[in-house]
């Protein structure tokens, strides 16, 4: 198989054709999560930006990443261990059609982060040429930056795997610089330590926040697992989450902790800029935050959605990039980019990934016990064994929707307690056989309405 091959082929990926090694998982994940929107998780959280104070900050930070990654590894599995996609994994729980619900739900977000990426970097560029050579211009920037995306993830996983990779070393170095200057340079002010915060809804609400952030590639992580080397089984998927996802996350949150208490500035471009101690070295430190947004477009943002429209549009790999691409640059992501409407954002779309995730967990640990028929994921006929009611699976959506009704009148809270939610009812309604309750009740209403006939 070559590598395009590779990377537009939906097909499951055979254990001999990995091509992903753990040492290359690690800094993938670093490069991945090591980001300015990261950042402004907790930059918008602490006090005065927010409502905690810097103890509960970083201790909820701690807690949240932990939880993230354990959903990173039994999310995981499926690719793993069968190395299917997301778009092909959902089909199990929502039914062969009923899998675009869920697929559509991890795309639109991404799709939203990619804009809000792209004028991120575009953000970085502009502050760099504007401050050493007195020209700009963001719009084009934004373009120009989103056409580079583009170009890197061309070629698919290979070429994704390699830059980030790369760019990882890169980053950590000049994102453990950035932290030195900030705390060479910058006092830490009293009043977010002082500050009386609160160990109740808004510490959990920043658990929350936290996990909801990443949910999205908690969510579609078998994109990535499904290359993953299986040598030594799962101890490579245990030990790629704990050290690729849970130090670089966690070290981004305390980051975006620094600087929003060293600096006040509510744009987390514009604080590093800053504390710098000249424009030269402010250039340099933005270049963090342009090599960062490039890293984690590739793998959270690009990927997720271009497998669902090749799914669901029957497109390759490369028109699902442009689809991706044009409409990542409609999402309008500087109306986003800001304390309220980001957090609002996540809150919301984490309200629904939330419970898919609580749904797939259930179906695959639970009720088929890692044991799901591969063969059949790929079968779309109404003979497959994933047909359930009209090719959706009445057991999977509903549990879905309830984790979202219990999530949305408490949005501070969002997917902790959509997603235990679904992964109950979800284990509930398939132990009570519900699937087979609708389609013996729809066949009955269909013979008794031709009866009448």
């Amino acid at each position: 198989m070559t590598e395009e091959s590779a990377a537009e082929d939906l097909t499951p990926t055979s254990l001999d054709n990995r091509s992903m090694k753990l040492s290359q998982y690690v800094p993938l994940w670093w490069a991945a999560v090591i980001v300015v929107q990261s950042m402004a998780v907790a930059f918008f959280a602490i006090h005065p930006q927010g409502e905690l104070n810097l103890v509960q900050v970083i201790v909820a930070s701690f807690l949240g990443t932990l939880i993230l990654g354990m959903l990173f590894f039994l999310n995981g599995f499926p690719g793993f261990e069968e190395g299917i996609p997301f778009a092909v994994q959902t089909r199990s729980a929502f039914g062969v059609r009923g899998s675009i619900i869920p697929n559509y739900l991890r795309a639109v977000p991404a799709i939203i982060y990619l804009g809000i990426g792209n004028w991120i970097g575009a953000l970085a560029i502009n502050t760099i040429t504007t401050t050493l050579w007195g020209f700009g211009n963001l719009q084009v920037y934004f373009v120009l930056f989103g056409v580079l995306n583009l170009a890197l993830a061309w070629y698919g996983i290979d070429s994704i795997k390699w830059f980030d990779t790369l760019s990882a070393v890169v980053i950590v170095v000049l994102l453990a610089y950035t932290g030195y200057v900030v705390l060479s340079t910058q006092a830490i002010p009293s009043e977010p330590i002082n500050h009386p915060g609160s160990w109740g809804l808004p510490f959990v609400g920043f658990i929350a926040a936290v996990g909801g952030q990443l949910i999205t590639a908690a969510l579609n992580i078998s994109d990535i697992t499904r290359h993953l080397d299986t040598e030594r089984g799962a101890a490579n998927l245990a030990v790629g989450n704990l050290l690729g996802l849970v130090p670089a996350y966690l070290f981004m949150l305390l980051i975006g902790l620094l600087f929003s208490v060293t600096t006040g500035i509510t744009n987390p471009v514009e604080a590093i800029m800053a504390v710098a101690p000249n424009p030269v070295l402010g250039a340099a430190m933005l270049l963090f935050a342009i090599l960062a947004q490039i890293s984690t477009n590739l793998v959270n943002n690009l990927l997720p959605p271009t497998h669902v429209f090749q799914d669901s549009l029957d497109v390759s790999w490369k028109q699902g990039l442009l689809i991706t691409t044009v409409l990542s640059f409609l999402s309008f992501p500087w109306m986003l980019f800001t304390s309220a409407l980001f957090s609002t954002f996540i809150q919301i779309y984490s309200a629904f990934l939330g419970p898919i995730v609580g749904v797939l967990l259930a179906d695959y640990w639970i009720v088929r016990q890692r044991d799901t028929d591969v063969d059949a994921l790929y079968d779309d006929s109404e003979e497959s064994a994933f047909w359930f009611v009209g090719g959706f699976s009445a057991t999977g959506i509903i549990s879905m929707l309830l984790g979202v009704v219990v999530s949305l009148p408490i949005l501070d809270l969002s997917w902790v307690i959509g997603l235990p939610t679904a992964f109950v009812a979800y284990a509930v309604l398939s132990k009570a056989n519900f699937n087979q309750h609708v389609m013996r009740s729809t066949s009955t209403q269909g013979a008794k309405s031709a009866k009448g006939d």
